[in-house]
């Protein structure tokens, strides 16, 4: 609640990509990872810049920075599970859009999942990234999956991607993935038999139209370079991209199941992708 209470304050006005709000954002959770002594994805440190079009408007010249940190895996190390959420959000304009839940919350829970890694190893290697400039047309985690090379790809087992995650109003947290991926669904099921919320499927697949959220946020270029994707989030609700989707909005103990049910995902996911005959070990 402390992160999300400072992701989503007036300080960072919005975090809209390229002002400097999004950069003291960036600069803020960039002390974050330095203070739990998490190792960066790269010998360059933890940021990853990059210059990319925008997805939706591809006249538009983006310029983003992405963080990344690593826990390596104990039993398969070379074999990666990507946890991400994006920093960024919509900037200042007929008020300031702090973004709580969209993304604050998402950011919130993957602090907490690095600490609760570090605390307890996982066995596949886990990057997390916290993706720049998704509200300009999900161009942060584009770019990361553009530069993957063939192998690297290769052995990229999932991306658990967090987006709106906070305001499980009705108590219930959508996990999409399973229609895209069908193996996905009997852990899918077996996490929900132990969340503390609702653990539901749905909004994946074409004929929802718009309530397709299969490539509705940072988890849209894995699927399309044919990684397996799990999303977690809540539906819209009525602060959905409005200046009102604020700190006091969000129930710290609906937030607090929510991420129980996130490490309980992660930690699944985990478990999972060790247990693949394909995971290299070498």
């Amino acid at each position: 609640m402390a992160a999300l209470k400072m992701l989503s304050s007036d300080d960072f006005a919005g975090r809209k990509t390229g002002t400097e709000g999004n950069r003291k954002a960036m600069e803020w959770i960039e002390s974050q990872l330095r203070d739990r002594a998490v190792m960066p994805a790269t010998k360059e440190g933890y940021r990853a810049p990059f210059t990319a079009p925008n997805f939706r408007s591809p006249d538009e010249i983006i310029e983003g920075i992405n963080l990344v940190a690593a826990i390596s895996g104990t039993k398969n190390p070379k074999t990666a599970i990507i946890m991400s959420a994006h920093y960024d959000h919509l900037g200042a304009d007929d008020g300031i859009y702090n973004g709580a839940d969209d993304n604050a919350s998402g950011v919130s829970a993957l602090l907490e999942a690095i600490s609760w890694f570090q605390a307890n190893p996982p066995k596949n290697t886990i990057l997390f990234a916290f993706f720049d400039a998704e509200e300009q047309g999900i161009v942060g985690s584009a770019s990361m999956v553009d530069q993957f090379s063939t192998t690297e790809k290769e052995n990229i087992a999932i991306n658990l991607n967090l987006d709106m995650v906070s305001r499980a109003d009705k108590s219930e947290l959508y996990a999409i993935g399973g229609y895209h991926f069908p193996e996905l669904i009997p852990l899918i099921k077996d996490i929900a038999s132990r969340a503390p919320l609702k653990l539901l499927r749905g909004h994946e697949t074409p004929d929802l139209g718009p309530d397709d959220w299969s490539f509705a946020s940072d988890h849209a270029p894995f699927l399309r370079s044919g990684i397996r994707i799990l999303y977690l989030g809540v539906e819209d609700h009525a602060d959905y991209h409005k200046p009102s989707d604020e700190f006091d909005k969000v129930e710290p103990d609906a937030f607090a199941r929510s991420v129980d049910t996130i490490m309980l995902t992660a930690e699944a996911l985990d478990d999972w992708v060790a247990g693949l005959e394909t995971s290299p070990t070498d």
